[in-house]
């Protein structure tokens, strides 16, 4: 007797039977992946691509639901809001992730044990978070939903996590409710990513309240270092966050182009590629 995930090949193709030996997590990967492409599937389109029974997906989709990932409905299942938040950050995470991991490595050994740092809401932010759990001593203040969950598992880590509106694009806090405590926090070091970087404009956000809040937590900082990934070079969009003169340093991977580089060069803003 076949299990669930057995499938013969004589009776479904490769992708299927490759999708059979799927363990259970692997197969809610999948369903998310699938989600995150259509925002809505079918349990027997669902059955078909893993190569496993209905009741086996079934099964699967109610794991998730109780995650809070999507909601079964008749015959299938839909993202729901906490999904969305979650494919949409996985989503922008999946984009150039070895350049961002390699730019949030050498950020985190520009920080001393006992620093108090702050962490935008960037995919790139992020991957710091998951290198900073053994660190001693450090105080974390962030506007990035997904950087304090994930340092909420750091044992000597103090996370402060800065209220205000939730922005659903970037799952991070935005129009700060206390512009006054923000003024008295003291922050040795911000680490901060954008959506687009010039040489002529600086660092760059699609969304005012965005670029107003970075430039917030920045002007409590002693430091102020850029983490920006080569497609977001020459990309421009309406808010500048900070001035190329105003950032003490910018990390960037090594597929920068040449003609961008050279932009740099132009400049005075020191810079490091990866």
């Amino acid at each position: 007797m076949r299990g669930d995930g057995d499938i013969s090949p004589e009776n479904g193709n490769l992708e299927e039977v490759e999708a059979g030996s799927l363990t259970s997590d692997e197969r809610r990967e999948r369903i998310i992946e699938v989600l995150r492409q259509q925002d809505e599937v079918g349990v027997v389109e669902l059955s078909q691509r893993l190569g496993v029974s209905e009741v086996t997906t079934r099964k699967d989709l109610q794991q998730l639901e109780e995650q809070g990932y999507l909601t079964r409905v008749r015959g299938g299942a839909v993202v729901s809001g906490r999904g969305q938040l979650e494919l949409r950050f996985a989503a922008r995470q999946q984009v150039n992730l070895d350049e961002k991991r390699r730019i949030a490595a050498r950020a985190v050994e520009l920080i001393n044990p006992g620093s108090t740092i702050f962490l935008d809401g960037s995919t790139t932010a992020f991957q710091m978070t998951r290198l900073l759990r053994n660190m001693q001593n450090l105080t974390v203040i962030t506007t990035g939903l997904y950087a304090a969950l994930e340092l909420s598992f750091a044992p000597d880590v103090t996370t402060i996590v800065v209220g205000g509106i939730l922005r659903r694009r970037t799952s991070s806090l935005v129009d700060a409710l206390s512009p006054k405590l923000l003024r008295r926090l003291h922050v040795d070091v911000a680490f901060l990513s954008c959506r687009g970087f010039s040489a002529q404009h600086g660092m760059m956000e699609s969304d005012l309240r965005e670029a107003q809040m970075k430039r917030a937590m920045a002007e409590t900082a002693v430091q102020k270092i850029a983490l920006i990934d080569h497609a977001k070079f020459a990309q421009s969009y309406v808010a500048t966050s900070l001035l190329t003169e105003e950032i003490d340093l910018l990390i960037a991977d090594a597929a920068l182009p040449e003609a961008m580089r050279q932009a740099l060069d132009a400049t005075n803003l020191a810079y490091e590629l990866v």
